[in-house]
């Protein structure tokens, strides 16, 4: 199994199914220390809270991995969210970039890149085109 299918098998069991119980099967048993930068690394608990409130916001998710490159112990993938929102029903999409290392076909470090901006926008708890505006001087408060 390449780290990409075990990505996908993540992303299906977790995000798309919801199925929390399985998210410290993917991780090392042991806790780790070695991060790129000290303190941005993600743990299995805040992944699972991460993944509930989410979900909380969002219905029928799927997650499309729309590239991946695999060097060594090493995966990072660009992904594609596709939801629907929890209030209105109308369609969501976000990106997340994600890098993690391996150890065997375990994740032993997780640093992701989620677009909240964009997630928030499309719940409407953001103004259209905040990026936009943020970069021309918008002070939102």
């Amino acid at each position: 199994m390449t780290k990409t299918d075990i990505l996908r098998e993540w992303y299906t069991a977790v995000w798309e199914e919801g199925r929390l119980e399985v998210i410290e099967d993917y991780f090392l048993d042991t806790p780790h220390t070695q991060y790129i930068a000290q303190g941005f690394g993600i743990e299995p608990s805040e992944i699972r809270e991460w993944v509930s409130v989410l979900r909380s916001f969002v219905t029928d998710i799927r997650v499309t991995i729309l590239h991946s490159i695999e060097e060594g112990d090493w995966i990072s993938a660009m992904l594609e969210i596709t939801c629907r929102n929890a209030a209105t029903g109308a369609p969501m999409k976000v990106h997340q970039q994600i890098m993690l290392r391996f150890d065997g076909d375990k994740k032993a470090e997780s640093y992701p890149a989620f677009d909240f901006i964009r997630f928030f926008e499309q719940l409407g708890q953001l103004p259209e085109h905040t990026h936009a505006l943020l970069l021309g001087g918008t002070v939102l408060r």
